[in-house]
């Protein structure tokens, strides 16, 4: 996900007669990761040598840098500025100094302020200080638009677009075969740090073929899509074409039996590459109730937000949630489907988050504990990364996974009878393992996300998996 972090400058004319302080006269751009500088200068010159500068963020103790008796005083920052900040003190005596502020993050956003300070005024003994303030935001691209097949409605199809990490709020569009836009219902939610998630929805009463949902920035012409295409069969079929598709489901059926014989003879990597394009069709086609597969809001931990029943966001605070015994103590969540039986298949889009468990777990795990490894022999079968590419499964001990392609989707194939659970990389369509068990009990869907302070984590989806 790329940032434009920009500056805008206005400044103020303050206390004493002809004195200001002057910020720059254009836009200073960076995109988030990198740098940037901003600088402010008296008017007219005079040396700050030996003068306070502070730069704060929205009030004066909110220090973001402080200069005091010719020296840099980290100690005063706040600490998610500590080791970020460098001033530029090259023209400190004709009254000009620039702040760099390193590695630019969406949490930056605020209203910087460059103030000015000394004891001493024209020989007066008169305490005086000039300011100026500089509003911050981010114009930022967010995730690539995701669409699924929420179901039929009304005789039509029901599709939703979700994307996150936007700000300001962006356009949102659907858009025919031809590129003409389609009427559609959409909504925007601002997170903590203003960065603003959005979903939309579409009702298809016909085959159109390809169908888009595009976002982009006001007075931005470039723009992120998503396509699917809409085939006839997509919709309510003739009796004939119900006979066929019944047909076809039967053979989808033999396939998953197919495939779960093969699951038991077939350990090899090598063998499992080329079976990968199979469990995936297969799972669409045996498990097409899936796409109903939800999160249950009642188990999610209380910094966690659910919303659409799909998405689940991380929150830097805990929410205001009631007691519940279904809630889990660590940053989890499950679904609100669970399975004992039979075969299923479902996908999780992690982004590029850093830390995530992705999985199932039995329903009578110890929700409020916090301490045990998530392994098989305490009722956890899961993959997870943790920092950077920590790629790691249980069995029940740590097994060290490196997959080809860092996956940004994952698949999850559960075969309760056969007593597998295997792991998919959606990004390159390979296996990255598979786990084997005798499953007791009722099994949930397993999400775990956790984040940095540093960092700023992104939803993780639960993502239907369409028909056909």
């Amino acid at each position: 996900m790329a940032f434009m972090f920009i500056l805008v400058l206005s400044f103020y004319k303050l206390v004493s007669g002809q004195w200001q302080v002057k910020g720059p006269d254009k836009f200073v751009q960076a995109l988030v990761g990198q740098d940037a500088v901003f600088s402010c200068s008296l008017f007219p010159e005079t040396s700050a040598k030996t003068m306070e500068v502070r730069f704060f963020k929205n009030q004066l103790h909110a220090v973001v840098h402080l200069y005091r008796d010719g020296k840099d005083l980290e100690p005063m920052q706040m600490p998610q500025y500590q080791g970020r900040t460098e001033l530029v003190k090259d023209f400190i005596a004709w009254g000009i100094v620039s702040l760099r502020l390193k590695n630019i993050t969406p949490s930056d956003i605020g209203l910087y302020v460059c103030w000015f300070s000394s004891p001493v005024y024209d020989e007066e003994l008169e305490t005086w200080s000039l300011l100026s303030s500089f509003p911050v935001f981010f114009p930022g691209w967010g995730s690539l638009p995701l669409i699924s097949m929420v179901g039929y409605v009304d005789g039509g199809i029901q599709l939703l677009c979700l994307s996150s990490g936007w700000f300001p709020q962006p356009i949102v569009k659907w858009k025919g075969p031809q590129g003409q836009n389609l009427s559609s219902d959409s909504r925007a939610n601002a997170d903590e740090h203003s960065l603003f998630d959005v979903e939309t929805s579409l009702i298809i009463q016909e085959s159109t073929g390809s169908i888009s949902c595009s976002i982009h920035l006001a007075e931005q012409s470039h723009e992120v899509e998503s396509k699917v295409l809409i085939r006839e069969t997509f919709f309510q079929p003739s009796p004939w074409r119900l006979a066929s598709i019944l047909l076809g489901l039967v053979c989808g059926g033999l396939c998953a039996i197919i495939l779960g014989m093969t699951i038991v003879f077939f350990k090899s990597k090598e063998a499992w590459f080329f079976m990968v394009p199979v469990a995936l069709t297969s799972g669409l086609t045996y498990a097409s109730s899936l796409p109903h597969l939800t999160l249950d809001p009642e188990t999610a931990h209380p910094q966690f937000c659910v919303s659409d029943l799909k998405t689940v966001t991380h929150r830097r605070s805990p929410q205001e949630v009631p007691y519940s015994e279904k809630r889990f103590a660590r940053k989890s969540v499950v679904a609100s489907q669970g399975f004992q039986a039979g075969k299923h298949y479902w996908e999780g889009d992690v982004g590029y988050n850093k830390w995530w468990y992705i999985g199932v777990c039995r329903d009578d795990v110890d929700r409020k504990e916090t301490c045990a490894t998530l392994s098989p022999n305490n009722g956890y079968w899961v993959f997870r990364l943790m920092r950077e590419h920590l790629y790691s499964t249980f069995n029940p001990h740590v097994i060290t996974l490196n997959p080809r392609t860092p996956p940004t989707r994952v698949g999850v194939f559960l075969d309760c009878e056969g007593g597998t659970i295997s792991f998919f990389n959606i990004n390159d369509q390979s296996l990255i393992c598979c786990l084997t068990c005798q499953f007791e009990g009722l099994l949930r869907p397993y999400i775990q996300h956790e984040i940095y302070v540093e960092e700023n984590g992104t939803p993780l989806f639960l993502c239907p998996v369409p028909w056909g």
